[in-house]
């Protein structure tokens, strides 16, 4: 297949994305690239790509990284395909520099999303707590586990084993599971919708589908509302297990490398990894952590002391009635004044 123009070249590219990947690239595409005609010159993109981002660390940088991103996808799928002769003019335009989510939960906000799991009752609310708790506990990305097999979770001893399958890095994983999360996804088991038959543990709403992204991330923001997690992602739960693993619990990087299955390309990465029974005491730590958050004082936490305040004097429904007023006794008046005194000096003035 020969494509004849640049919009036919953006529109078969973005007919092989699936999903919301699709969806979101096409709403990039409508803002310039599916107006053009022609192939943009490099001088035109760059023009583009300054106009657009406008600096490095400025609000428009990572709009307009995505763009040339894009792009540079587009062209360079249709060299490798064999249906594009016009080459990649995106070659040596470099992306705005961004600045780095660091977003985490904080303890305030750990203690409130697993006090709402406790009082979970609806099968929403049963949902939500397997849902997110699985990504809460293990840090997974929310991909994983909205499409996490029915049968990938399995009681391992006291704890649980999940097999993820094919994951972001081309690999499979299978991580420990912590004692506390096996009911939460038991209970939504015993809930869980077998009509239609779905092979996924959160089915959707489609015949062989898991849940929608779409899905998730409208439970997450209604869950955010209610629990004034304001600014949280559920993504940034990956983060929250990364950063408490090393600032509270004092675990190396390799460990928390494996457990978000980053790869390692290093040459002893190939020979020496974390196995699955290294995880389980990290894993299960990790949750005892939270879950000792609930019962912790606030004031044993890294916050700062209350204000001293003065105690409020209520004031009454009526006003008191009025003191009684004391007059002093009166001296007796004399008609015969006594001359005044004078000292030494005024009558030395007054001589």
């Amino acid at each position: 297949m020969r494509l004849e123009s640049f919009h036919d070249l953006i529109a078969a590219y973005l007919d092989t994305l699936t999903g919301r990947t699709q969806t979101n690239q096409r709403i990039v595409a409508k803002q310039w690239l599916l107006t053009l005609t022609t192939l943009p010159t490099r001088t035109e993109i760059l023009a583009r790509h300054k106009a657009k981002g406008q600096g490095h660390f400025e609000s428009g940088a990572s709009s307009a990284n995505t763009e040339l991103a894009l792009l540079r996808a587009a062209c360079r799928w249709s060299i490798y395909q064999e249906c594009w002769e016009g080459g990649d003019p995106t070659v040596g335009i470099k992306k705005w520099q961004t600045p780095r989510r660091k977003r985490v939960a904080k303890f305030d906000e750990l203690t409130r999303l697993l006090e709402y799991f406790d009082r979970a009752f609806t099968d929403r609310e049963i949902l939500d707590r397997a849902l997110f708790g699985l990504m809460l506990f293990t840090g997974c990305r929310p991909g994983e586990a909205r499409t996490a097999p029915l049968h990938a979770i399995t009681q391992y001893r006291d704890m649980g084993a999940w097999i993820k399958g094919k994951t972001k890095t081309g690999e499979t994983q299978e991580i420990p599971l912590p004692t506390q999360l096996m009911p939460w996804i038991d209970a939504w088991k015993a809930i869980r919708p077998t009509v239609p038959a779905s092979p996924y543990l959160f089915p959707g709403g489609k015949l062989n589908q898991p849940v929608g992204l779409e899905c998730i991330v409208q439970h997450w923001h209604d869950l955010s509302l209610l629990l004034g997690l304001h600014g949280l992602w559920n993504y940034d739960l990956r983060r929250t297990l990364a950063c408490y693993l090393s600032n509270e619990l004092g675990y190396d990087d390799v460990t928390i490398r494996a457990i978000l299955n980053h790869a390692d390309g290093s040459s002893l990465g190939h020979y020496c990894f974390k196995s699955f029974d290294s995880l389980k005491q990290p894993i299960q730590a990790y949750a005892n952590w939270l879950c000792a958050l609930k019962q912790e004082p606030a004031g044993n936490r890294d916050e700062p002391a209350p204000l001293h305040r003065r105690p409020v004097i209520p004031i009454p429904a009526s006003p008191p009635p009025p003191s009684p007023v004391l007059v002093p006794p009166v001296a007796e008046v004399s008609d015969e004044k006594d001359p005044p005194i004078l000292s030494a000096r005024e009558g030395e003035v007054l001589a």
